[in-house]
């Protein structure tokens, strides 16, 4: 008894907000649309719209300010304010369609093409400034990258 009288008054006061409406459209900025309808027992429709792009943004804000302050992504995951990095690694996908150590590694990748395109930098000195083990690892990746080892690549450029 005390159920169906509890379940009468959250009726009562759903009531005092809900209309009787049949279907709901919502129609979304990219010119996508979903129809909702209650189910054919009449029950209430709760709809909590949430703003994905509000989240997306913050997020992509978080990892674009922090990233180059950190060489590992245990480190950027904990400056974004994750503790648990499976977690953390599922929202990255999510947003930027890769994990976050592709994602760092591609970041990397570009600025070391940067500095061997448009530096005096020696080959040696970008490596040690990315914190490579060996100029042969700098090397092997930035051929695997590219194609062509870095020090091709800057006498391309210079022609």
């Amino acid at each position: 008894m005390e159920g169906t009288q509890s379940k009468n008054n959250k009726e009562k006061n759903a009531s005092k907000y809900l209309t009787d409406v049949a279907s709901c459209t919502f129609t979304f900025s990219d010119g996508l649309s979903s129809k909702v309808k209650p189910s054919p027992g009449n029950e209430i429709v709760l709809v909590k719209l949430i703003s994905h792009t509000a989240k997306s943004k913050v997020f992509e804000k978080n990892v674009l300010r922090n990233y180059i302050y950190v060489k590992t992504m245990n480190e950027l995951a904990k400056l974004c304010g994750y503790g648990c990095t499976k977690t953390f690694t599922r929202h990255f996908k999510k947003y930027f369609g890769q994990t976050p150590y592709q994602w760092m590694l591609d970041r990397k990748m570009e600025e070391i093409d940067f500095l061997v395109k448009n530096t005096e930098l020696t080959i040696t000195e970008i490596a040690e400034m990315y914190g490579f083990k060996s100029l042969s690892h700098l090397v092997n990746f930035f051929s695997k990258r590219n194609g062509i080892p870095p020090h091709k690549s800057r006498s391309t450029e210079d022609t």
